[in-house]
């Protein structure tokens, strides 16, 4: 059960689906308030404790981007697991299932309600309410408060009309309260609303009595998803006795003609006034209105234009007026012949009438406060120097510029002012600031379209010169491309030679090998033979010292033979024969020694020669070590060379690849220029078709300015 609550806040009864909002502010042009519409986003959103739930932007929104949030959803999950329900029905039902509401109570019942209650019956427990409230109390003002988008308008914006609001509960209420004290059987019951309207939901939340509330439209949806045609559903009827002239009472001026009915004349001292373009303009000037004391007695006042038959909830949208009455005048046809007779005699009517009420309603029980909630509105209003800088801001250099189109969706360039001043909107929605922006924009296009035409102009030029550049550097790619075939021919008869040198260096690489070795050979033998005349040297001046030796016996023996000569001289005779061996001896001794003289001297001439063959050897083994390390190294170097030799043979080869793909890509790139040249000559073509529109552009945006 919903819970009585004095808090400022209000539940939200109107959603917005971002995903179809445009921002086109048809929702800020329609609504009564204005303000509780923020525009300052890329999509408008609501502030609930603003909105006073008219549905006025539900009705407008082209674009269905605002839908009425009612509790169709936890209705059917309620009734669909057993919860005990009783049925408010309101008489809109009438207009919105013509000739069909008994079928839809009836479908009602087939879900699960346990009961169905007429809220004209309910009225006309209100007018009796109204009737002994201005008998009773004598007040100056009663404003009636069936419509809660009014009851919400009032409580925000315009607090100082709540001590008028009559002190009695809305026909829902009535007949909800009715309901708890004289049909015991469904107490405990839970009560769904069949309601023309999305703001009844608040009266529920602000008195604590009523479940859900559910819109006909959302019945009508519920029908539609589920396949159920109601002409195929019993009918069923109210569970509560017949109302008479309040089944009048969701049509305009209703109030009026059932309160006729006990307070003849009552027209005279009232007013009779719907529809959200007038309704809130009249309330704001009706506090004037009581200080000059020229008001009615009583306000007969409804926010939708048909009433309550054309509610934002119910199917009756874009009917005509007599459309949407006839069947409720119908009805009330009926009624009166029910309870007037067959004459419908109003005297009869009304006393039956009263029999019966007498029977539903006691004094208090049906009695209705309200809440100030005039501290939700906190909108600051600038000042006129805070309003100077919001004008040339909004680019209004003088009071030329305050159009008061309305395209905003304020009615004047003042309330736009003052929505972009608490932030709830800006300036770039303001239609002669986005006509003013876009003069200066078409200026910088005109401006911007001229630089662009002689950039394209030069572009021309550029790419004609790039188009001969092409052309040069073709003819030196073709000349490129036969220097490259030529150096491909040099090079491979370089290479060839490359590899046929490779081929014979190292044939003669062994060759080479074997000269090092014998070099090397040379210089050993050459040291060996060195050593050999080292020591036939030392042999000969072994032999020469032996000389020397043979010399000094010569010399000794020589001595002897002169010693021995003498002794025989001595011995005469008998020394003859030894004279003679001495002589011989002698002889012996200085031939011996002229011998010896003469091997001395050949023997020195040997040594000589084999000193000097010595030195010359020395010289020769030193210049053949020399000859053997540089044989060496040239072996290496030819070692080292061949080895290169072949590494440059491979590398050709690279070479080779490389001259072939360097042809390739040479090839490649004619082609590439070539299309190069055509692409350029295509883009040259469009880019005399670009200054050509460029050119016709120029032109229409100059007529554009002078028009």
């Amino acid at each position: 059960m919903t819970v009585m609550t004095n808090s400022l806040s209000m539940v939200p009864v109107i959603a917005v689906d971002e995903d179809k909002c445009v921002n086109c502010h048809m929702c800020i042009a329609v609504c009564p308030v204005k303000y509780c519409i923020d525009g300052s986003g890329e999509k408008v959103s609501i502030n609930a404790d603003l909105c006073i739930g008219c549905g006025s932007c539900v009705k407008a929104c082209t674009q269905k981007a605002r839908y009425i949030l009612d509790d169709a959803e936890q209705f059917f999950l309620a009734v669909g697991r057993g919860e005990k329900i009783v049925a408010i029905v309101a008489p809109a039902v009438v207009s919105s299932f013509p000739g069909q509401y008994r079928r839809m109570l009836g479908w009602l019942k087939r879900l699960g309600v346990a009961a169905s209650f007429d809220v004209s019956f309910g009225a006309e427990l209100t007018v009796k309410s109204y009737v002994d409230h201005i008998k009773t109390n004598k007040p100056l003002l009663v404003i009636a408060q069936p419509c809660p988008a009014i009851v919400s308008y009032i409580e925000v914006y315009r607090p100082e009309l709540l001590p008028h609001l009559a002190p009695s509960d809305s026909p829902m209420l009535h007949t909800i309260k009715m309901i708890q004290e004289y049909y015991p059987d469904y107490a405990g019951y839970k009560v769904l609303v069949v309601s023309p309207c999305a703001a009844k939901k608040r009266e529920f939340q602000e008195t604590g009595i009523g479940d859900y509330n559910v819109t006909v439209r959302s019945f009508k949806d519920a029908l539609e998803r589920r396949h159920i045609d109601l002409d195929r559903q019993p009918e069923a009827d109210f569970d509560n006795p017949p109302a008479e002239r309040a089944v009048l009472f969701s049509t305009p001026g209703g109030l009026l003609r059932t309160a006729e009915r006990d307070v003849p004349g009552i027209r005279e001292n009232a007013r009779k006034i719907e529809g959200p373009e007038i309704v809130y303009q009249y309330l704001d000037s009706l506090p004037e209105s009581v200080r000059q004391g020229i008001n009615p007695l009583l306000v007969d006042c409804l926010n939708c234009d048909y009433g309550c038959n054309a509610g934002p909830g119910t199917l009756n949208q874009d009917k005509s007026p007599d459309m949407i009455e006839h069947d409720i005048e119908q009805r009330s046809l009926e009624a009166r012949r029910l309870y007037g007779g067959p004459s419908s005699s109003d005297k009869a009517a009304a006393k039956k009438m009263h029999h019966v009420l007498s029977q539903y309603w006691k004094p208090g029980l049906y009695g209705r406060t309200y809440v100030d909630r005039s501290a939700n509105y906190q909108l600051r209003i600038p000042s006129e120097s805070q309003f100077a800088v919001l004008y040339t801001e909004m680019l209004k250099g003088s009071l030329a510029d305050h159009l008061n189109c309305a395209a905003c969706g304020y009615k004047s360039c003042r309330g736009m002012g003052i929505a972009i001043f608490n932030g709830l909107n800006k300036k770039e929605n303001y239609h002669l600031y986005r006509q003013k922006v876009l003069i200066l924009e078409q200026q910088v296009v005109d401006d911007s379209t001229t630089q662009l035409h002689d950039e394209i102009l030069q572009t021309k030029d550029m790419v004609g010169a790039i188009t001969t550049a092409l052309g040069n550097l073709a003819d030196k790619t073709a000349t490129q491309f036969s220097a490259i075939e030529q150096s491909a021919a040099a090079v491979e008869q370089m290479i060839a030679g490359l590899v046929n040198a490779s081929t014979i260096a190292s044939g003669k690489r062994q060759q080479i090998a074997n000269l090092a070795d014998s070099a090397q050979s040379g210089e050993r033998d050459m040291s060996a033979t060195m050593k050999s005349i080292q020591e036939a040297a030392k042999d000969v001046a072994g032999v020469g010292e032996m000389v020397d030796i043979i010399r000094d016996v010569s010399d000794r023996t020589n001595l002897l033979a002169m010693n021995a000569a003498i002794q025989a001289a001595h011995a005469g005779i008998a020394g003859k024969g030894f004279a003679v061996v001495a002589a011989e001896v002698r002889k012996l001794a200085e031939t011996t020694g002229s011998h010896a003289e003469d091997i001395s001297a050949s023997i020195g001439s040997i040594i000589e020669g084999i000193k000097a063959s010595d030195a010359l050897t020395e010289r020769t083994g030193i210049g053949i070590q020399k000859i053997s390390r540089d044989v060496g190294t040239i072996a290496d170097e030819m070692s080292a060379l061949i080895d290169s030799l072949a590494e440059m043979s491979a590398g050709g080869k690279e070479v080779t690849q490389g001259i072939e793909q360097l042809r390739n890509v040479s090839i490649e790139v004619r082609s590439v220029y070539s299309n190069i040249a055509s692409e350029i000559s295509e883009i040259l073509e469009r880019i005399g078709s670009i200054a050509a529109i460029s050119s016709k552009t120029q032109g229409t945006i100059a007529s554009m300015n002078r028009a």
